[in-house]
């Protein structure tokens, strides 16, 4: 199969807009299509067949193949082009052998097997060891066409735009909330000084943390203590004016980060300030389709409407996706409640809610609420059970996650600590038995953090004082020895190819 397209290429990019498969095209499916692959189709192109589906009624194939051909904006020119200019990650106008073997990895298809030194040589008509413009675009001609189809490409182009969406960020820098008013037991701020103590006693961990990570400068730690703070006067939204500040504070800080080409690593107290970790990645990033991997025992999707507690650190995924949950109410929040929920939901400063329900999966959830799983039946979000990662395997959970959010620019892993078995981890606010093992926290962490759209990880809910095993310190600097490890093999290759 030639990547020229011809009457079957082309027909199997109507394919990806025949969503129902009935044989035609409707405007709604065009856009759902074209909403799914922000940054694959051009402008110009995405603008042309918008204007030819809305002057018909349904588009068949033959008429889209007919309009298709005339086009030449779906040519295989430019979108090699295109890949050319993100393959070339380091800027230099030709393709190195290391980025030539990236666009075979990613291409997925017989010609994966292919040597990348093989295609290197059969493309580098100078001799030089490099590949230029021209020289990529041979692969047009006969005798150096690939084994694969339009669609492939326009898959691997989508690939290598969310591998770019990541490829500014040249280390990492750690950002801490330390806020413990959205639970219901005081005590997980101090989760945050205990972990940045055991790492000072492991002086291999000292060393790679020291060399990898930048620390907020002293001032810039939003704060919120229950002992420090008054009774709370918003009985289904505890404390949400004080959260509510903490929030702005803390989404600017994750902004600001990311926009500083760093990648934040989250210690937070309770799971509440999640919601502005997600606000301020939107905001750094508002044209970036953001996925969200929550690691917990709960689904932490009520509203001041449908909680049984208050408390906050259950609802900062209604934040998120700006879900009220009305269906499912139980409580009639009071005015300044209302509001402030409202104002949360704006934080990322969209008008859209900041992630679709779509872009979101769970892994170890066990305890929810009727509210809660109304919700998640509704809009279909997965989640992995413990059952299924151990009979799977922590690697296969990682990747159904990394599958299911396939069509998304960027990913926010977020772990909170009763994840794991009430069993080894009794340090937290809410432990559940049936959770994960340390060593499956583990395994699964490092697959999804060396996913290159990984742009975030938070830890949270790490509370020393209900620490009745003594195991706390021991598993969570397991866990952050793990992502540490996998963002420093992360940045430092980045390094050094920018380096080479």
């Amino acid at each position: 199969m030639s990547i020229i397209p011809l009457e079957t290429e082309l027909s199997s990019l109507y394919a990806l807009f025949d969503i129902n498969g009935d044989g035609a095209i409707t405007p709604t499916e065009v856009e759902q299509v074209l909403n799914s692959m922000s940054g694959i189709i051009a402008e110009q192109e995405a603008k042309a067949l918008r204007q030819f589906i809305d002057s018909q009624a349904d588009v068949s194939r033959e008429d889209f193949l007919r309009w298709a051909s005339k086009q030449p904006g779906l040519g295989t020119h430019q979108l090699l082009r295109d890949l050319f200019q993100l393959v070339d990650t380091d800027g230099s106008g030709c393709l190195s052998h290391d980025e030539l073997s990236l666009m075979v990895s990613l291409l997925g298809t017989a010609e994966a097997s292919i040597d990348s030194q093989e295609l290197l040589e059969r493309l580098d008509r100078d001799g030089n060891g490099r590949i230029s413009v021209d020289e990529f675009l041979t692969l047009l001609e006969d005798h150096n066409r690939l084994n694969c189809s339009l669609a492939d490409l326009k898959r691997l182009k989508k690939s290598l735009v969310q591998i770019s969406s990541t490829a500014g960020l040249s280390g990492v820098s750690l950002v801490e909330v330390d806020c413990d008013l959205g639970a219901g037991k005081p005590g997980a701020g101090a989760g945050i000084e205990m972990l940045k103590s055991a790492v000072k006693h492991q002086q291999d961990l000292q060393k790679m943390s020291a060399g990898l990570i930048a620390e907020i400068r002293e001032g810039q730690t939003p704060s919120a203590h229950a002992a420090t703070t008054g009774k709370s006067t918003t009985p289904h939204a505890r404390h949400i004016k004080t959260i509510a500040g903490v929030m702005q504070d803390a989404a600017n800080l994750v902004c600001s980060t990311l926009q500083q080409q760093s990648f934040p690593i989250v210690l937070a107290g309770d799971h509440s300030t999640a919601a502005s970790t997600i606000a301020g990645i939107r905001r750094a990033h508002p044209q970036s389709r953001l996925g969200v991997i929550w690691i917990d025992a709960h689904a932490d999707i009520h509203s001041p409407f449908t909680t049984p507690s208050g408390n906050m650190h259950g609802m900062p995924l209604a934040i998120a996706c700006g879900h009220d949950n009305l269906s499912e109410a139980m409580n009639d929040p009071d005015p300044v409640t209302r509001q402030l929920w409202k104002d949360l939901q704006q934080l990322h400063g969209l008008e859209s809610a900041a992630i679709d329900f779509g872009d979101l999966i769970y892994v170890g959830v066990r305890d929810t609420e009727a509210a809660e799983d109304a919700t998640l039946a509704r809009y279909s979000i997965p989640v992995i059970s413990t059952e299924e990662v151990r009979g799977d395997g922590a690697i296969n959970a990682a990747n159904r996650c990394l599958s299911h959010l396939a069509d998304v620019d960027l990913i926010y892993v977020t772990f909170d600590v009763d994840a794991l078995d009430s069993t080894i981890c009794k340090g937290t606010g809410t432990p559940v038995p049936g959770g994960l093992w340390a060593h499956e926290a583990v395994l699964l962490l490092r697959k999804l953090l060396s996913d290159p759209r990984v742009c975030c990880w938070e830890i949270c809910e790490i509370n020393p004082y209900l620490d009745e095993l003594n195991t706390l310190a021991e598993l969570s600097l397991g866990i952050f020895r793990a992502g540490l490890e996998v963002l420093e093999e992360r940045f430092s290759s980045r390094a050094s190819s920018h380096a080479s």
